[in-house]
């Protein structure tokens, strides 16, 4: 299980030293995120990606000002060992991914090798094996519904949900999809967009976040989240 971050606009430092201290310690099940961790932050046609193996709240830095796309995420880690090319962000083509939840990879790898993709990654997460999928397919959300629907069936009994952020690196722009087998408060993400636009694992402050609907296919820009469904 894994923490994530996904904001847009100037920094909050106050928004982004609570997601280091809900790392060190979630608010849902108390469980401690330490696999290491990194932070993507874009702009149009620009991004810069900083990755630590050590636990965030150990080695953490203020991201630069002035992108307009920020991805935070802290590693639980699950599948593929604690490396940098296993540490999310993972970015691949004009896309990087965060996830949360776990895939089967061995079965999501035999599914869609058979639909005539290929499977080989650089690092061992199932994160990256879907990204690469979804950016092979086409990289847009047609694509994104469609790996999405197809990883769905794969997802670890013992994590039944999978949250992902996709941030397209050419736009700045951004995806976010969950999907839960158990409304369990803790694989629940939440958004708000009221001057503060962001989603997060949990919320940050008090500020007014609200859960994303399950089955949710959010597209994110700075200023507004718009919500269709992609799986019932």
């Amino acid at each position: 299980m894994c923490r994530i971050l996904l904001f847009f606009g100037d920094p909050r430092p106050s928004l982004f030293r609570s997601f280091v201290e809900i790392s060190r310690r979630d608010r849902t099940l108390g469980l401690s995120h330490g696999s290491g961790w990194g932070v993507l932050y874009a702009r149009e046609g620009e991004y810069g990606l900083y990755k630590s193996v050590k636990p965030i709240w150990e080695s953490y830095i203020d991201p630069p000002s002035g992108y307009k796309l920020y991805l935070l995420h802290s590693r639980l880690a699950s599948v593929g060992g604690i490396s940098p090319g296993n540490t999310h962000p993972i970015v691949y083509g004009d896309f990087a991914i965060a996830h949360n939840g776990t895939f089967r990879r061995e079965e999501l790898a035999r599914e869609l090798k058979g639909m005539g993709l290929d499977v080989r990654t650089g690092g061992a997460t199932d994160s990256e094996l879907f990204l690469k999928a979804f950016v092979d397919m086409g990289g847009d959300a047609e694509a994104l519904e469609e790996v999405a629907k197809i990883a769905a069936r794969h997802m670890d009994p013992e994590e039944p949900m999978m949250n992902i952020a996709i941030a397209d690196l050419r736009t700045a722009d951004a995806y976010f999809l969950t999907y839960r087998l158990v409304e369990e408060p803790h694989y629940v993400p939440v958004a708000r967009a009221d001057g503060v636009t962001a989603v997060a694992s949990e919320p940050l402050d008090d500020g007014p976040w609200s859960p994303l609907p399950n089955g949710a296919l959010a597209k994110i820009s700075s200023g507004s989240i718009r919500v269709t469904k992609f799986i019932t």
